[in-house]
């Protein structure tokens, strides 16, 4: 596979070029972006997704942070997730606590950095102090023992479908 730097150097132009030529960009002459894409096809390019969600500000990755996942209730409710992201162009990326509420803190902590765009978490934890995450959205649903299955999968998938308006 072969990266925007390669394709500068092969060409003699300036990875600023190979991007616009890439991207199809007006200011670049028809017969530069023609070479500079026609060596990109040959080679198989594919470009850098975490360049792309950098340039962006936008990774199209949605966390989701649950006790686990071996059980019905969340498995299900993980499926109906994924389902609803996938139709949005969402990734969905997925953190097991095992009902420890330090795992879930930890988590939140290393994915507030700008590189999801959003999380929804599902915890019987009411001690996550909500207002220290401001890079991101984030949804939280509160699980208890009373809820059905199917009343924890609906609550997860309106707060999720709510939580990719706010991105």
């Amino acid at each position: 596979m072969m990266t925007l730097k390669q394709i500068s150097h092969i060409t003699g132009f300036s990875t600023s070029t190979v991007s616009k030529a890439l991207n199809d960009r007006f200011d670049i002459n028809v017969e530069t972006k023609k070479l500079i894409q026609d060596i990109a096809l040959k080679n198989n390019y594919v470009p850098n997704k975490n360049a792309i969600a950098l340039r962006k500000s936008k990774s199209n990755i949605v966390a989701v942070i649950l006790p686990q996942v071996n059980d019905k209730w969340y498995s299900d409710t993980l499926y109906e997730i994924q389902k609803t992201a996938s139709k949005a162009g969402y990734r969905v990326m997925l953190f097991q606590s095992f009902d420890d509420t330090s795992k879930e803190d930890t988590y939140l902590d290393e994915i507030n950095d700008g590189s999801i765009d959003a999380a929804i978490v599902l915890s019987a934890n009411n001690n996550i102090k909500k207002n220290k995450f401001t890079v991101m959205p984030i949804a939280f649903v509160q699980i208890t023992k009373e809820q059905s299955a199917q009343e924890l999968i609906q609550l997860s998938v309106n707060s999720f479908k709510t939580l990719l308006e706010r991105i």
